[in-house]
């Protein structure tokens, strides 16, 4: 947390320098899942998808532009993100839902060109905090088909992660604001599980990954572009 309000700072002080420093919000929908594996013993467990909803604040200072084609800036934030997964069974048992709701601290690169609507990629990483879980009722062990089964146990399992993501969209400056349609793909490269060693069968990769779009509104900091 120290470092991210120390790069807001930095934002801050930047910005009669800076063509453009936002302020914004912004919150949208994913589907996502998580790669429960084994190293070494192979482990039955089919993972698919849970819709969710993610949301935050976020900073994005870009530089004065030079005379490139692409320009580049920083983008910093805080998001409520919710992650999780469904195992399905060959069986008639019911599904199996995970649902672990995230604080996720993001720090990305970003390069955009263009005009009046300006096109964007960004790449960078995100350190997670696990705030909350909802697990369903664990399924019969008799009925699920062979199929085995792990979850998240709050007593075995990590609440801190990191992963990278990655992203896409444009921005457009109107006279009531700067407005952001994006889409961007995340993975986790932290296991929740703590699985010990390998000689158990506990999972030692349990990674969650996820797609999804944010819209976004900000405001800019300056007054007016920097010549």
């Amino acid at each position: 947390m120290r470092v991210v309000w120390l790069i807001c700072t930095l934002c801050l002080v930047h910005t009669g320098v800076a063509q453009k420093t936002y302020v914004g919000v912004k919150a949208g929908g994913h589907v996502s899942t998580a790669f429960i594996e084994h190293t070494i013993f192979n482990l039955n467990h089919n993972s698919t998808f849970l819709p969710g909803t993610n949301g935050g604040i976020f900073i994005k200072y870009l530089p004065k532009a030079g005379n490139s084609f692409l320009n580049s800036g920083i983008q910093v934030g805080a998001n409520y993100v919710q992650k999780g997964w469904k195992q399905t069974f060959f069986t008639d048992e019911p599904n199996y839902k995970a649902r672990m709701n995230y604080l996720e601290i993001p720090l990305e690169g970003i390069g955009y060109f263009g005009g009046e609507n300006k096109y964007f990629i960004s790449a960078g990483f995100y350190a997670e905090f696990l705030m909350s879980y909802s697990l369903d009722p664990e399924p019969d062990s008799e009925n699920r088909g062979g199929a085995d089964f792990y979850t998240y146990e709050k007593d075995r399992d990590r609440e801190f992660g990191y992963g990278g993501r990655i992203g896409g969209g444009l921005f457009r400056d109107l006279s009531i604001g700067t407005f952001q349609l994006e889409g961007f793909f995340s993975y986790s490269f932290s296991n929740f599980i703590d699985a010990g060693d390998l000689t158990t069968e506990t999972p030692d990769l349990s990674n969650h990954w996820m797609v999804g779009f944010t819209v976004g509104y900000m405001i800019s900091l300056n007054k007016k572009e920097t010549e």
